[in-house]
């Protein structure tokens, strides 16, 4: 007798207004009732076994709360078989859909999808759940093309694509946008606040304290006025293909991961621009002047993608948001509030910190309270100068990382065409060269070191591993960040100081 689950999903809100959720159920019950003939044997669907995702795309399975609800389940072994209308409804990404057959395989899960008449108990379920869901992927991103193009025609036209940016309404028979006469007073005073030398910062902050709000009813971030100070759809011109979303790079530490971003486009011959579509509500020489202004005012952000000991949530403001890496003008290193950083000190007025004193701070405090744990005397795990041969191979990390940035800088200046092939060819072989030397002297120095400091004391070790790796000068910064990840929970900023909660018992 065994107990089924349903899977539903729909992807946007023309499918909400609908009956597509309950069709989906009402398919699968029936199916579960046949079944149940066919076999002589029950098959018991019960309601809270339901699971159903509305309005997300079918590309994530990360995003769906209800498919994260769906493992829990079958990893508690609530039930027996899981159906689905299609394979497309369940994923349209080939590897998401076979690591989630996978894992529900794993689980003890019969997996049965009814429109390709796919069930794991019968075929070769891996081989064909994989041609199913790449036939899945394939009309999915047909799809996407399709609505792309339908897209930049409507641009074309002039139309609006998506939702009315705040201070217009959308028509819904000519699909142009008209002027908002409640919100295109606020981004007129947008406009004029920031031309008249307000900031971002303070401009939202000024709209906060005001009591003005976005259409959506929420608060003013930097992000939001920055994004309506560069949208050309304020001088009446409709621009479409300005984002696109690119794959991430993965991190190291997890190599597999996939990951999009949406990037600006670099190719402007991709995008789509019609002037004067619309009625405009702010002129164009203001909106220009705003361009300049802030083509200005843009800082150099700093050692973009660079890791951090306790940024990513480790280290936590007093009002709750997480604190974010900022560099000055100077390229000193600070902790701030994440929400201050959106939304002025209006909302938070915790003080900036100094990335290097707070870190320091950290790793004291972590490596005291785990050698009282371990029962270690504190001296024997205190940092001590390195030895000859770390201070070379830390010298030969400076020299490959100068000569990396200078490789990247050429990159960069050969792609911007300020230089020539010519010219780039023979300087970057160079530099490739010097890069796999530094490499290979760097394996060699370690390969000594390794030698040298070989030990065969797990104790020992384990105080020479929290010696180097537990200190402001750490050995190899990623180490000491999983190091941190496993020992912390969080590291809260409170008005009397820093509190760690860790994941470990103290005593």
């Amino acid at each position: 007798m065994p107990t089924c689950a349903i899977y539903a999903r729909v992807s946007d809100e023309s499918q909400l207004k609908g009956e597509s959720i309950e069709h989906q159920i009402s398919f699968c019950q029936e199916i579960a009732r046949r079944r149940s003939i066919e076999t002589g044997e029950p098959w018991i669907v019960a309601d809270a076994l339901t699971y159903v995702d509305e309005g997300i795309t079918g590309t994530s399975l990360v995003k769906r709360a209800e498919v994260q609800r769906l493992v829990r389940d079958a990893r508690e072994r609530k039930f027996d078989v899981v159906m689905f209308k299609g394979i497309s409804r369940f994923a349209r990404d080939t590897v998401d859909a076979l690591v989630m057959l996978r894992t529900l395989l794993a689980c003890g899960v019969r997996v049965v999808s009814i429109e390709e008449n796919f069930d794991s108990q019968r075929d070769n379920a891996e081989f064909v759940f994989t041609i199913h869901s790449a036939l899945a992927q394939a009309e999915s991103e047909k799809t996407a093309v399709r609505v792309r193009m339908g897209a930049m025609q409507k641009a074309r036209e002039g139309k609006w694509n998506g939702p009315a940016p705040d201070g217009y309404i959308l028509n819904p028979e000519t699909k142009r946008l008209e002027i908002d006469p409640t919100y295109a007073p606020v981004i007129r005073e947008i406009f004029s606040l920031y031309v008249n030398g307000y900031g971002v910062r303070k401009v939202s902050s000024i709209l906060n304290e005001n009591g003005q709000r976005t259409k959506r009813g929420y608060l003013w971030t930097q992000r939001a006025i920055a994004r309506i100070l560069t949208n050309p759809v304020y001088v009446g011109d409709v621009a479409y293909g300005r984002r696109e979303r690119k794959l991430v790079m993965p991190s190291e530490e997890d190599l597999l991961a996939r990951r999009k971003m949406t990037i600006w486009t670099k190719n402007t011959e991709q995008v789509i621009v019609c002037r004067d579509a619309h009625p405009p509500i702010v002129d164009r020489e203001t909106f220009d002047k705003a361009a300049v202004l802030m083509a200005k005012r843009r800082t150099n952000p700093g050692r973009s993608g660079d890791l951090q000991l306790l940024s990513k949530g480790l280290l936590k403001c007093r009002c709750g948001s997480s604190m974010v890496v900022h560099y000055n003008t100077r390229g000193t290193r600070y902790y701030r509030c994440a929400s201050q950083a959106e939304r002025g000190r209006g909302f938070c007025n915790q003080p900036f910190i100094r990335a290097d004193d707070v870190e320091a701070l950290i790793l004291d405090r972590v490596r005291a309270d785990v050698a009282d744990v371990l029962q270690f005397k504190l001296e024997d795990i205190m940092y001590e100068p390195t030895s000859q041969i770390e201070e070379e191979i830390r010298g030969v990390r400076n020299q490959l990382d100068k000569a990396l940035r200078a490789s990247q800088l050429l990159f960069e200046r050969f792609a911007d065409g300020q230089i020539s092939e010519e010219q780039f060819e023979p300087m970057n072989k160079n530099f490739r060269e010097r890069v796999s030397q530094l490499r290979a002297s760097e394996q060699d120095l370690q390969k000594v070191r390794d030698r040298m400091s070989a030990q065969d004391d797990f104790t020992e070790l384990l105080k020479d591993t929290m010696r180097n790796l537990l200190h402001a000068k750490t050995s190899d910064v990623h180490v000491t960040r999983q190091l941190l990840e496993r020992l912390i929970q969080t590291v809260l900023v409170t008005g009397q100081g820093l509190e760690i909660t860790y994941k470990f018992k103290q005593f």
